[in-house]
């Protein structure tokens, strides 16, 4: 045949990059050294044609692997000896004095490694040989079984000028595009850890704390921006390799809420305010009233409260939402799914009581029980017990906390703390050291049960495939049986509630190796701190400090 068989690609051909073997520079044409056999009566030889600059040398593998597939005996250390000489003339060497047929100009075809490109590498005939045709080389790829991304253009521009020894691309595959998962764009503010903004003269403006999200009747609150689907790639053998699969996306969404009839908009159904729980879009209309008192009763509300005014002694306002109190608590019981905001503070009593499942703001915190799963911020905490999730700040303003006892998962940032007076307070960042047992305890218990429970699973499915293939049972066997999945129950029942505590150890103790105490002016004589278990009444004064555990102890560092 006159087009060569189709083979891999030896260690000359694994480069990086393919060169071609006429390069165009400012016009000048520079070509890649080849060879070409002689044949005359003395017997067989072959011309070592150099490359022009900037070509490619002739390299000896190829041509020793040309000699052999063409059956032409050579002298390994001749042709090395003859290419070492080669310069800027053309070298004719003897091989040997065998005069054999011509030789017709041949291809060779080479399949990357990764099936997406066909590689042509040209050989010229020798005197009197037939050139090599278009139609020769359709017929190898077809043999070859390469039927996509055929270049004939390439094919044709390589037979035209000729290109001797060089990579020609002559099929390209088609890469699988990745496309584009859909994603949300919220125009709303989804952050759920707002905090106020200090002022100039070190107060918070209550006022202006800018965590109620406004929104009207009919606004686009979120908008989906579509998936873009990849094209599939294709091998030059034809092979499909499908795109990456693309990701939708959907709305997460509460009541006053609507999609718009493409499916791509989320649109607010009243005036209220929006906001974030989890990943889900929540509307709220805002339940305003003046005071919560004797006008009012106890308030419960799905949605956002906003008291104008004050909350009056013993009443209480309950919600999911978040709850704005623009005065004064008085001895109330506030307990809200969101935040709480007090502009002006709460007179606990010694029975005012504020719960909330995101954070707490308040001007001050007086003789109240208060609990929130995210931060608590005051300018004052006095005599109260005051638990945080995450964090407890009181900065601005006196920046005091005297009296009672404050705990936080992660951190208590203070400016002071105690009094002059050796007033009994009480600081603690970080979990104890029961927590930690309990929480070991909690893992041995899952484990074992786990696999209690996968154990006794499988005897109920054996069981239950030998009744339904016709087994009869005794009735001790029944009786096991109930009894088994009575325990299953029971145990899966356990399991879960393991599985809840272990969830609510792991939340606090997230924080415990970095919970630490910031001091920004003096913590007095008389406190009594607590970092993860290590303990420490305060006996000479600490300022401008960071107060940490280091091994059983608590230390001071610089802020």
């Amino acid at each position: 045949r006159d087009v060569a068989p189709s083979r891999g690609l030896g260690d000359v051909y694994k480069r990086q990059q393919l060169y071609w073997h006429i390069k165009y520079v400012k016009g000048k044409v520079y070509m890649n050294g080849y060879f070409q056999i002689a044949v005359n009566e003395q017997g067989t030889s072959v011309r070592l044609i150099p490359p022009t600059d900037g070509g490619e040398k002739i390299q000896v593998n190829e041509l020793k692997s040309y000699l052999e597939r063409i059956g032409v005996p050579y002298n390994v250390m001749a042709i090395n000896s003859a290419l070492y000489q080669l310069k800027e003339e053309e070298v004719v060497l003897f091989l040997n004095s065998v005069k054999i047929p011509a030789v017709d100009e041949k291809c060779e075809i080479y399949v990357m490694g990764d099936k997406m490109s066909a590689v042509l590498r040209l050989y010229p005939a020798s005197t009197g040989g037939a050139g090599i045709t278009e139609e020769q080389i359709m017929e190898q790829l077809k043999q070859d079984k390469i039927q996509y991304g055929i270049d004939k253009d390439a094919i044709h521009d390589a037979l035209s000028h000729k290109k001797y020894c060089t990579n020609i691309i002559i099929a390209k595959g088609k890469l699988p595009t990745a496309g584009k998962d859909a994603t949300i764009n919220y125009y709303f503010d989804t952050s759920v850890d707002a905090r106020p903004e200090l002022k100039e003269d070190g107060s918070v403006d209550f006022f202006k704390l800018n965590l109620l999200h406004h929104c009207t009747k009919g606004q686009v609150l979120a908008e989906i921006i579509p998936e873009e689907k990849g094209e599939d790639g294709v091998d030059i053998f034809g092979a499909v390799t499908a795109a990456r699969e693309v990701k939708k996306a959907s709305f997460n969404h509460g009541r006053n809420l609507e999609i718009s009839e493409d499916g791509h908009k989320l649109l607010s159904m009243v005036d209220g305010h929006v906001s974030m729980v989890e990943g889900a879009v929540f509307v709220s209309d805002v339940y305003s009233v003046d005071d919560v008192s004797t006008s009012t009763g106890n308030i419960e509300y799905h949605g956002n409260i906003e008291v104008k005014g004050n909350v009056c002694e013993n009443f209480s306002v309950k919600t999911d939402g978040n709850v704005f109190v623009n005065g004064v608590v008085e001895g109330a019981v506030i307990e809200a799914g969101g935040d709480i905001v007090i502009a002006r503070g709460m007179h606990g009593q010694n029975k005012g009581k504020l719960v909330a499942g995101g954070n707490i703001i308040a001007k001050f915190l007086s003789a109240a029980e208060v609990t929130a799963h995210g931060f608590v911020e005051a300018e004052q905490i006095l005599n109260s017990k005051v638990v945080a999730g995450t964090e407890v700040h009181a900065e601005a303003g006196k920046g005091l906390i005297s009296g009672g006892r404050v705990i936080a998962s992660k951190a208590v940032n203070v400016k002071n703390a105690g009094s002059p007076m050796g007033t009994a307070t009480i600081i603690e960042v970080g979990s104890d050291p029961e927590t930690k047992k309990r929480q070991a305890i909690l893992n041995k218990s899952v484990g074992e049960r786990s696999k209690s429970i996968s154990q006794m699973r499988q005897v109920l499915e054996n069981t239950a495939m030998k009744i339904k293939s016709g087994a009869k049972m005794t009735p001790d066997q029944i009786k096991n049986m109930k009894l088994l999945q009575q325990q299953y129950a029971e145990s899966q029942e356990k399991l879960q509630k393991e599985l809840a505590e272990l969830a609510q150890l792991d939340e606090s103790l997230k924080y415990d190796d970095n919970a630490h105490i910031d001091i920004g002016g003096t913590m007095y004589q008389g406190v009594a701190v607590a970092i993860s278990g290590a303990t420490l009444t305060v006996k000479n004064e600490y300022t401008y400090c960071r107060l940490v555990k280091k091994g059983a102890d608590i230390t001071s560092t610089n802020l």
